[in-house]
């Protein structure tokens, strides 16, 4: 890793990550989701493969019990990152 990401990922960890905490987000980085009453959110951070920037790069949600893929693979809430959900039902 480079000292650029190094220091992205202590800012984030300082700065970022207790502010999706204090908003119910658990997990770690960069894969965290919220479970609510109607569904789960879920948000990931990814850095380019080309140079030092860091992107809030997709969010989604799926439903609070969990998720099957295409592939009929179910993921708990807990455990479904948000690249486990079809391209269409994602944010960029």
């Amino acid at each position: 890793m480079s000292v650029e990401r190094d220091n992205m990922i202590n800012s984030l960890r300082e700065n970022v990550i207790p502010t999706l905490r204090d908003r119910g987000f658990k997990g770690s980085f960069p894969h965290f989701y919220r479970k609510l009453e109607d569904r789960v959110d879920l948000l990931m951070f990814q850095f380019t493969a080309w140079g030092e920037a860091l992107y809030v790069e997709e969010v989604s949600k799926c439903s609070p019990g969990g998720h099957i893929d295409v592939s009929e693979t179910f993921y708990t809430p807990n455990k479904v990152k948000v690249y486990n959900i079809d391209t269409a039902h994602r944010q960029r």
